[in-house]
């Protein structure tokens, strides 16, 4: 009988699995299809994954298999009881929310972890021959691992920032990346245009405190990034520094015009 399996992740605190019931391992030899597994029921109150609220009893469970760290050269696989309550609050079957699941709920969070970390060094190509994984579950594996990293860094307070747009296909289709100069840091990817409404997303999501204590911002002469940064409510003090490439442009421009009238 086991109380908890407990294994520390190198990206964090130790990682403890709760269980109630029994917990057996069986392992396989490398050279086999069959993956060393563990097997775990699951225990706790049953809660509404969707609300949170607190039921009287399980709608019904199932066994499912999510694959967890390797050992050496050895897949291991968790046997994990799933269970769903009929919650009277969202008048719906919910499953119970595992918070140690990826958001691939058939992965462990910690192995989507795992394969964040080798993308930091590896190609995708190189981490799916390793893991054997397709290369979309190592993209979000990767954005997962991404955003754990975001939240435990938390917002941060930058005096001096850079706005700017990347390419990402043909089309003039952009997306706008707001980084602390001075940091390799991209604090922020916004998905959506380079409109002065995208770009008011950067603001919002430093806070208007954080966003006043701005004193330079360095940008292209794009209009809206310059009317998003100069709000009274995002950094109206903050000084505004043009990219040189932009200023050699147009007063080019401005000599070409002069030329032609002479």
């Amino acid at each position: 009988m086991m109380d908890e399996c407990t294994h520390t992740d190198t990206s964090g605190a130790p990682t403890a699995f709760p269980a109630s019931g029994q917990c057996h391992r069986s392992r396989a030899s490398s050279g086999t299809r069959r993956p060393a597994s563990s097997s775990c029921a699951g225990g706790g109150k049953p809660t509404c994954g969707a609300c949170g609220e607190v039921a009287r009893s399980w709608y019904d469970r199932k066994t499912r298999r999510v694959r967890d760290l390797p050992c050496g050269d050895t897949r291991v696989y968790l046997a994990v009881e799933i269970r769903r309550v009929e919650c009277k609050t969202c008048g719906k079957v919910k499953q119970k929310a595992v918070d140690w699941l990826a958001d691939n709920p058939f992965y462990t969070k910690r192995f989507a972890f795992f394969v964040g970390r080798r993308c930091r060094s590896m190609t995708i190509k190189d981490v799916a021959e390793e893991t054997r994984l397709n290369w979309k579950t190592i993209k979000a594996f990767d954005a997962q691992y991404m955003h754990e990293q975001l939240r435990r860094e938390g917002t941060p307070v930058p005096k001096v920032i850079g706005i700017d747009e990347i390419s990402i296909r043909k089309g003039h289709t952009y997306r706008i990346v707001g980084v602390r100069l001075g940091t390799t840091t991209a604090d922020l990817v916004l998905d959506t245009d380079r409109s002065e409404a995208s770009v008011d997303k950067f603001d919002q999501w430093l806070g208007s405190t954080k966003s006043k204590r701005i004193r330079l911002a360095v940008m292209d002469m794009w209009k809206p990034f310059r009317a998003s940064t100069l709000k009274a409510e995002h950094a109206p003090h903050a000084a505004i520094l043009f990219d040189k490439f932009h200023v050699l442009r147009h007063l080019g421009a401005a000599l070409d015009t002069v030329r032609k009238t002479e």
